[in-house]
């Protein structure tokens, strides 16, 4: 299997990738809020709770959580990320979150943070050492960790075989993650639920060039994105102005765990 453009992805700076499609990212989170309404339904949250988001992007999951608990450590690499969860955390009138611009790989326990009751890391399991990030988290966690990702085929619908004519890796997928936990003596919960994801274009050519900046696509790749968009966008039941819907189905998964309960690898 030939996944070196996506690798080339993985392999490229978190920070530098993410500033470029920050903004972007935050206007697809904001059409699916009943996403992330789902993932903080299934987190055991209290009033007096401190909530540390590794990973936390522009705050999809941050913003409410911290409406519900005590305080939320929002962690990421990337500052056009947090530019747009500090535009948002004033949109939503919330101040109890405090930002750290780093990698998690690269943030100490007891120096850049302090435990907390609950940690939490949602689609951000891209690190190099994935085990060694998975003991921070547990470590970094007085209660229970709380990991969210996809189970088999990744949200794109198929779009990057379509492309590509190659799978893409699943360095994320829920039962890797799983196989590592057990190396480590965790043995995770795993729930699993079908997922769908809707983002809205104003027509072809906008839907065209925004995936054509997410997936890094080269320009001689542009007519089969075209043409494959073409085939599956809808038209938008709110519109009549020729907008269109893309909607995409997957299967999520949570992976969670109560700390200081499993036993020693």
């Amino acid at each position: 299997m030939n996944c070196g453009r996506w690798r080339r992805t993985l392999d490229e700076p978190a920070a530098n990738f993410w500033d470029k499609r920050a903004k972007q990212f935050n206007e697809s989170m904001t059409q699916n809020r009943e996403r992330s309404e789902k993932q903080i339904a299934k987190i055991e949250l209290a009033p007096e709770y401190t909530v540390l988001d590794v990973g936390a992007g522009t705050g999809r999951l941050a913003i409410p959580i911290a409406k519900c608990v005590k305080s939320v450590t929002a962690i990421d690499p990337s500052r056009g990320m947090l530019a747009c969860l500090k535009e948002n955390m004033e949109r939503e009138s919330v101040e109890n979150i405090t930002h750290l611009n780093k990698k998690w790989e690269d943030t100490e326990l007891g120096v850049d943070i302090e435990q907390h009751d609950v940690v939490i890391a949602s689609h951000s399991l891209a690190m190099p050492d994935i085990q060694d990030a998975l003991v921070k988290m547990d470590a970094a966690s007085k209660k229970c960790v709380y990991l969210f990702t996809f189970a088999g085929r990744w949200m794109d619908g198929g779009l990057w075989e379509k492309i590509y004519d190659e799978k893409r890796s699943s360095w994320s997928d829920y039962i890797y993650i799983c196989n590592i936990l057990h190396d480590m003596g965790i043995y995770a919960n795993v729930e699993i639920w079908d997922s769908e994801f809707e983002q809205h274009y104003a027509g072809l050519d906008e839907a065209v060039t925004k995936l054509k900046e997410t997936y890094d696509l080269p320009s001689e790749k542009e007519g089969i994105l075209r043409g494959y968009l073409s085939k599956i966008l809808v038209d938008d039941d709110d519109d009549d102005d020729g907008a269109l819907s893309l909607k995409r189905k997957s299967k999520s998964a949570m992976i969670w765990w109560q700390t200081n309960t499993h036993e020693e690898a």
